[in-house]
């Protein structure tokens, strides 16, 4: 009897824990229909790289930190 209460409760929280956990992941993003629409989220992505290269470029860091700084840039 208290070994199947143990492993009720073990299964109770594990599945509750799994359920809060699945319920906050976010939806995936719209997806881009027309080639026009790929095109263009694609310059936007390029041209805020190329910005990010410069700003890392100005700043005068090595490479390793240069990649870095792009990455962390891109992602804002």
């Amino acid at each position: 009897m208290l070994r199947s209460l143990i492993i009720f409760s073990t299964i109770a929280l594990f599945l509750s824990g799994t359920t809060l956990a699945v319920s906050q992941t976010q939806p995936p993003p719209a997806k881009l229909r027309s080639p026009g629409e790929i095109a263009k989220a694609d310059r936007i992505a390029m041209e805020k790289r190329a910005n990010c290269q410069r700003e890392a470029r100005e700043k005068k860091l090595s490479f390793m930190q240069r990649r870095s700084y792009v990455k962390t840039c891109v992602k804002r």
